[in-house]
Parts: C-alpha cells; structure tokens; sequence
C-alpha cells in the first residue's frame, strides 16, 4: 500500500470514529480584560489581561498574559508582563511561566528583571527548569547576571 493510501484509510476511519458526540465534548473560552487610568497628581496606568481555555476528549489546556504599564507622577517608566499556562492530556501534563519587569527613570537608568520555569510530568518521569535573568545601566556603566537551574526525576 502506498503512503497517501495509507494516509486516506487511516483519516477515513478517523472521521467514523469521532462523531458529533466527540464535538460536543469540545470547549473553547476566550476573555480579554483592558483598562486606562491617570491618576490626581499625573500617574497614569494601563494594562490589559488575556486568558483561554481548551478542553476536549484528548486533553485540556489554559493560560493567562498580563501586561501593565505605569508612569509615576516623578516620569519614571514601569513595564510588566506575566504569562502563565498548563496543559494536561493522556501522556502527561505540563506548566509553565514567564514573566518580566523592566523600570526607567527619569534620568535614563534602566533596571531590568525576567524570570522563567516550566515543570512536566509524564509516564517516564518528571522534569522541572526555571531561570532569572537580571540587568541594570546607568551613567557609569551596567551590569548584568544570570541564574540557571534543572532537575529531572524518574
């Protein structure tokens, strides 16, 4: 048998198998959340939030992203995010992180900040890493520094 016949066959059954009840057992939901602000004494402030969610007959997954920014009444710059999400099907299940901030002052400094991990779990075992990344500038010069880090169990 060729390959595309192959390929036909096995779609073929597939669409036998799943019928509309496999389709009833499917969710999607979506939401996105935003807002603006300035503040009294000249802050300001705006952000916005997304997340999802999936489930069907093979797994599920969701996340969450987070972005913000803000500005003090001094000038100085905040920048943030966050993103999250998870996932879980028949051969494990799975996380993950990431997320970051980063400040401006008035006078050009910068100090910058992120940070990750993610941990999965399956038949042969579990594996978890995570990371942090730092950094800073500023008239006389910048710095920076990295943190790593892993295990793996079975």
């Amino acid at each position: 048998m060729t390959r595309i016949t192959t390929i036909a066959l096995f779609t073929f059954a597939g669409s036998l198998v799943t019928g509309p009840e496999a389709d009833a057992q499917a969710y999607r939901g979506r939401a996105r959340t935003g807002h603006v602000a300035v503040g009294p004494m000249g802050g300001a402030s705006a952000g916005r939030t997304r997340a999802a969610v999936n489930s069907g007959p093979f797994g599920s997954s969701a996340m969450k992203a987070q972005t913000r920014t803000r500005v003090t009444p001094g000038g100085a710059t905040i920048q943030a995010g966050t993103a999250a999400g998870a996932r879980f099907g028949p051969l494990g299940a799975g996380a993950g992180r990431a997320s970051g901030v980063k400040v401006t002052t008035p006078a050009g400094q910068t100090y910058a900040h992120a940070s990750k991990g993610r941990v999965a779990a399956g038949p042969g075992g579990v594996a978890a890493s995570g990371s942090s990344r730092a950094s800073t500038s500023g008239p006389f010069g910048s710095a920076g520094a990295v943190r790593v880090g892993a295990v793996v169990g079975r």
